[in-house]
């Protein structure tokens, strides 16, 4: 008897950095469970597993709905010096019952079907039939499972138990498995939720360790609700500031019928003061004292492309506003004053910049 199993793909991509791809019958929300419960808890960016690591896991959503698959270190990519994960999922969407755990389990020793290259960024996936002459090319992602793991899988699955489990090779030959009794079920790696808000902090402080002098971060929506605590200057004056960049925004794509605007930049010999999209929800505002442009600008972006990562899939909420610009007494007072200071300096050593022209 043979099922189908959609495919779910998360890899650097030559030229594209990180990318999810998955088979066109995955439905967003199962996609949304990939990310949180297993590439988010499965891989630590800052403290990649060793070059050689490779694990197998199991993620049962529901009685209909399970997710099962491999990662590996895939080395580095051209994008960064750290390590790249490889992860290569299955998603049955039928009763597991024991003859399909039994197959899933095979499937698990034996690795995929086929390892997706770096340079395959299919906009979709085929779904792979997992019958009983199932024969995987891409068998080195495989991992021999123990007797243990099997007998506490099915038991799990007797039990009504959700069948939640990763395992490592090193883990294979060095861990208690889940059946012994000093198997200790709370450091289980999926039962930790993800913490979104503690990523972005994390992001944002590193940018603000930065020698580039800088002097506040903040995050906003697109009508300038601060969606994180700002970092290094007065909560109220960061809301202003990304007000007033948001209003000049949304003015010269009207004023120039602009159809989008990527970047907008003030600078000055004192500094730069610079809002810059992370996503359709959220802006990255970043105000500085006296640095090198080139330098900035590189660390800005290697943010910016850290958050949008992670605002793909955490839709962040706005905070209860303690300013809203967009009636805020104080906005145009503060347009002015930006508006004289550009028309007064006559060194043009102050400028606003957009994508691929220079205004002064």
């Amino acid at each position: 008897m043979s099922w189908i199993v959609e495919q779910l793909i998360y890899r650097s991509f030559s030229q594209l950095g990180f990318k999810y791809i998955a088979s066109a019958n995955v439905p967003p929300g199962i996609q949304q469970v990939f990310y949180q419960h297993i590439v988010s808890q499965l891989w630590d960016t800052y403290n990649p597993p060793h070059r050689n690591f490779k694990g197998v896991y199991i993620y049962q959503i529901d009685s209909h709905n399970t997710l099962f698959g491999w990662l590996i270190n895939d080395g580095k990519d051209e994008f960064g010096p750290g390590d790249i994960p490889y992860f290569h999922c299955y998603y049955l969407r039928e009763l597991l019952d024991s003859k399909k755990l039994v197959k899933i389990l095979a499937c698990l020793e034996a690795g995929p079907l086929k390892r997706l290259g770096r340079d395959e960024a299919k906009i979709s996936l085929d779904p792979v039939i997992l019958a009983d002459n199932y024969q995987a090319n891409a068998f080195e992602l495989g991992i021999k499972l123990s007797k243990d793991i099997r007998l506490f899988s099915h038991r799990q699955l007797r039990e009504e138990k959700p069948l939640q489990w990763f395992i490592s090779l090193e883990e294979t030959k060095e861990r208690p498995h889940p059946t012994d009794n000093n198997y200790d079920n709370s450091k289980d790696t999926f039962l930790r939720e993800p913490n979104y808000q503690a990523e972005i902090a994390k992001i944002m402080e590193e940018l603000a360790e930065k020698p580039i002098a800088i002097e506040g971060i903040m995050l906003v929506s697109p009508q300038g609700q601060p969606l994180t605590d700002s970092i290094g200057m007065p909560h109220n004056s960061a809301l202003i500031l990304a007000g007033t960049m948001i209003y000049l925004a949304n003015n010269t794509k009207e004023e120039l019928s602009w159809s989008d605007v990527e970047q907008i930049a003030i600078r000055s010999p004192q500094g730069h003061l610079i809002l810059t999209p992370c996503s359709d929800q959220a802006f990255l505002l970043v105000k500085t004292g006296k640095t090198i442009t080139g330098l900035l600008e590189g660390e800005i972006q290697k943010t910016r492309s850290k958050l949008a990562k992670i605002l793909a899939i955490s839709n962040p909420t706005p905070q209860p506003p303690l300013l809203n610009p967009t009636v805020n007494p104080f906005l145009d007072s503060v347009v002015e004053e930006f508006e004289i200071v550009l028309e007064t300096e006559d060194d043009n050593s102050t400028d606003i910049r957009y994508p691929g022209r220079t205004l002064q």
